[in-house]
């Protein structure tokens, strides 16, 4: 259909309405959306509502309509041969085609005027979205600081195309939204200036404590708020009291507000004084939360809402819905007592992905998220929980600095070292810091930076001597022991693995179980002797390593010096697959060597090279296109040589009677830097008889009738597979693919003081943070490129192309051979020691980690220059 005959069409249909926000009440609601029915309720209130108006949704399904748009659309999403994404552009390439009837513009025009004329901030009210089933944050578009009735016309059409973002789609699926509430209306409303802003939760948001109220704060416009692209405050309030319970302080360096420049909503720099000091004070706070308080009540339910602070300091209310995370669990009382009850959907949550954190701990998922990354099936995490608990605490134990009485895995869950939250491996820094303040020359600090790349704030040293002796009597013997214990369970457990493949096919659901118990005994003795090479072996080494290079005046050689200098497992698997692409080795012998390798490899419910040999051919088919000048071997001798030299100039540097000592520490260097990787190989073949053992258990139970699907296993525990297969099975199963299959859709900080606040995930990756071009974090393999950007989500790496700059939230060692053939790396967690940074050393690829949000601020497609040693990412030029 021409625009013309669109035109034609809206001429002679009848006109939609635009309704001011005080109409919008609940008998409109199909017609306004959740949004502006939100807004009406506030302003029946009489509290603070910025006047606006609606674009009722009767103007978007005429529109569809008339164009024959929502026809097609409806075909689009019913077609199973394309992926969400492709439906997403074609369905919003047909609604941003739509020409507005001139009776609507006319009556936007005559809307907008009666606000005066001024800044407007256009925004989408769905039909479905604001529900007390589903809020649909942050689903659907939002535009800041619009003038003119042209600019606001054209950004009801662009709200109206969001209803079909990739995420959208997929959030409309999963609540199961009928097909009569997929409309949208548009809500404008007069721009606050805002010098605060901010959200409000009526409860708390990780506990579900509802006589509490949370709000979260920052300098300028409350989008740097809701996007997370700056630093905010937070503060608990008591609802009873209206006293502030405890808050949290950010240094804030940014801010959202307009720049009259561009013309639009930017990030700017924020004056050091200002991103000092709180921003809101007391007074401010407790006027919110009595807002929250007086909007909960009149709700009758628990409320997120978006608020801002004017330079008056007037405060208004932009936004008011009901949550619905908590809303639909019962009050904590009854869940507690469903918790301790057998069988019950609140025990499965409490035992197999969610656990209490210490609320006074400072929790990271960067520790674990290299080995267990993701949302970890319940059987991966009944393996890793108690496996990774003992590991952390082995090492300590050998070492010297945790007494033998605590190697066990403490009752009370606030005692642990690691733990799950919201379906996430995470390890208490504060545990760890604690270790580092009994350790001589260390000191928490160090272990803090160590893990996180600084010290958080908020983190309090306590140092003490009363470890010393046991370290120096415990210390030297483990780092001594560290190389040789290593190397001889790598070679007894490679042998292992390959007899316990063999049998696995053949063997019975006893022999299965007991198999799979086989392997969780060797799994946890393979993390434990991994900890004692990461805590004993290593640190020292490369904490004497760097003072040398800094009293050198050789940090940008630092790449160079723990590159190329010796065996690294991490680079095996790139020799094999290079001989395999060119024909010097068959596939059926790289998988007796690497099959235990593959997408998600440390999740059991993964799937690995030899369950899916399609992951390697695809592999070996790009390195076949590569020339010889990308030969692992040929770039191998190239950073040994490049080692060596380095070597000779450190040496050359110190004095004489230093020389010896420097000596030492870099032929230390070159023996313990590979043992990271050796002792990884060792847990990840044991973790992948566990995944055999388990999946012959669920194919067994499949035959049996007791299970519908062989990964079904992977819904249940340890003790569940192991022993008797509960009666209640499938029941189990289902409960708990709902709870994975949530916290999938959650994104949790990197890093929080004692429980993390989840936020829905951006299931289409969403737009960039806007005005962020560079990206910041720890440079670990030198070098400058300039490269197109590939954000990698899909662990098998079918979309990757050689010579790109790959992006990821984290890797694991079946990253090692996409990178052969990658431009550059950005990881969003990591450290110097990392998978990532070990490997690109050793291929002389520029690495930057701990980038913290990489994958949120960079897009595929957008150029950019990579600098490896700075640690920095520069957006060149964003993709169209």
């Amino acid at each position: 259909m021409s625009r013309s005959e669109v035109e034609l069409q809206h001429a002679e249909s009848p006109a939609p309405h635009v309704l001011p926000l005080e109409s919008c009440s609940a008998e409109q609601h199909q017609r306004v959306g959740g949004k502006a029915r939100g807004l009406y309720e506030l302003i029946a209130l009489g509290l603070p509502v910025p006047a606006g108006f609606v674009v009722t949704a009767d103007a978007f399904r005429h529109s569809m309509s008339a164009a024959g748009a929502d026809a097609r659309i409806a075909a689009l999403i019913e077609r199973d041969d394309l992926s969400d994404d492709d439906k997403s552009r074609q369905a919003q390439k047909l609604v941003r085609e739509l020409v507005l009837a001139p009776e609507l513009v006319e009556q936007v025009g005559a809307a907008y005027a009666q606000l005066g004329g001024r800044p407007v901030a256009v925004r989408s009210s769905g039909i479905a979205e604001d529900t007390a089933a589903a809020s649909f944050a942050g689903q659907h578009d939002t535009y800041l600081w619009v003038e003119g009735t042209d600019a606001v016309c054209e950004l009801v059409v662009r709200c109206w195309a969001s209803l079909y973002n990739a995420n959208a789609i997929v959030y409309r699926s999963r609540f199961d939204v009928p097909d009569e509430d997929v409309a949208m209306a548009v809500v404008v409303q007069r721009m606050i200036p805002a010098v605060a802003a901010g959200v409000m939760m009526t409860l708390e948001p990780v506990t579900g404590d509802r006589s509490k109220i949370f709000i979260e704060s920052a300098h300028g416009l409350g989008e740097g708020v809701v996007v997370g692209d700056v630093l905010s405050d937070r503060f608990w309030v008591d609802k009873p009291t209206l006293l502030r319970h405890r808050q949290s302080i950010s240094v804030q360096t940014s801010r959202h507000a307009f720049d009259p420049a561009q013309g639009r909503v930017v990030v700017q720099d924020l004056d050091p004084e200002i991103g000092r000091r709180a921003s809101i004070d007391e007074e401010l706070l407790l006027e919110i939360a009595a807002l929250g308080r007086e909007i909960e009540s009149a709700f009758g339910t628990a409320m997120d809402v978006e608020w801002a602070v004017s330079a008056d300091r007037e405060v208004f209310l932009l936004q008011a819905r009901p949550e619905t995370v908590w809303s639909n669990r019962p009050p904590r009382e009854e869940s507690r007592t469903a918790a301790r009850t057998p069988g019950s959907p609140a025990a499965a949550e409490r035992t197999t992905m969610h656990e209490s954190l210490n609320p006074d701990w400072y929790y990271s998922t960067a520790n674990l998220g290299e080995a267990a990354p993701g949302v970890l099936a319940p059987l991966s995490w009944s393996v890793w929980g108690p496996g990774a608990e003992i590991a952390a605490r082995y090492g300590f134990v050998r070492m010297g600095v945790l007494e033998k009485a605590k190697s066990g895995i403490p009752k009370n869950p606030h005692e642990r070292f690691v733990t799950i939250a919201f379906g996430r491996a995470v390890a208490s820094v504060s545990a760890f810091y604690e270790m580092g303040e009994r350790i001589p020359g260390a000191g928490g600090d160090k272990i803090a930076e160590s893990l996180l790349g600084s010290v958080p704030d908020g983190m309090t040293s306590h140092p003490t001597k009363r470890r010393y002796l046991h370290v120096a009597w415990n210390m030297p013997r483990a780092f001594i022991r560290a190389k040789r214990v290593l190397t001889r369970q790598h070679v007894e457990i490679a042998e292992w693995w390959r007899c316990e493949l063999a049998r696995n096919p053949r063997l019975s659901l006893t022999e299965a179980q007991a198999q799979f118990l086989d392997a969780c005994d060797k799994f946890q003795k393979a993390t434990a002797v991994q900890a004692q090479g990461n805590i004993v072996a290593v640190p020292p080494v490369l904490e004497q390593l760097e003072k040398l290079v800094q009293r050198t005046g050789m940090r940008e050689r630092f790449g160079q010096l723990t590159a190329g200098g010796g065996d690294h497992a991490e680079t095996d698997v790139i020799a094999d697959l290079w001989d395999l692409a060119k024909g010097r080795l068959d596939e059926a012998e790289f998988l007796a060597r690497h099959g235990y390798h593959g997408a998600m490899e440390g999740d059991i419910a993964g799937m690995v090279w030899r369950e899916d040999p399609e992951q390697v051919r695809r592999l070996a088919a790009l390195y076949r296109k590569q020339d010889d000048s990308k030969d692992p071997r040929v770039t191998a001798v190239e950073r040994a040589r490049e080692r060596e030299a380095a070597e000779a100039e450190l040496l050359a540097r110190v004095g004489l009677l230093q020389r010896p000592s420097a000596w030492l520490v870099l032929r230390l260097a070159r023996r313990n830097m590979p043992l990271r990787g050796l002792g990884k190989v060792n847990f990840l073949r044991s973790l992948d008889i566990a995944r055999a053992a388990a999946r012959r258990i669920g194919a067994l139970l499949v035959v049996d009738g007791v299970l519908d699907d062989i990964d079904d296993v992977m819904y249940l525990t340890t003790d569940e597979l192991s022993r008797t297969i509960p009666a209640d099975a499938r029941a189990l199963v289902a409960e708990r693919k709902a709870e994975h299959a949530r916290y999938r859709g959650y994104e949790l900080p990197t890093a929080f003081w004692g429980k993390p606040i989840p936020a829905v995930r951006d299931i289409a990756g969403g737009r960039p943070s806007a005005g962020v071009d560079r990206v910041s974090g720890i440079g670990v393999s030198a070098g400058v490129v300039e490269g197109i950007i590939r954000v990698v989500t899909d662990p098998t790496f079918a979309e990757v192309e050689p010579g790109e700059v790959l992006v990821a939230t984290t890797t694991d060692p079946s990253w090692a051979p996409i990178m052969l053939v990658s431009a550059a790396l950005v990881v969003d967690i990591g450290g110097m020691l990392s998978h990532a940074a070990v490997v690109a050393r050793e291929l002389g690829l520029p690495c930057v980690v701990n980038s913290g949000n990489g994958t949120s601020v960079l897009r595929t497609g957008d150029r950019v220059r990579v600098d490896g040693a700075a640690g920095t990412v520069d957006v060149l030029e964003r993709a169209r």
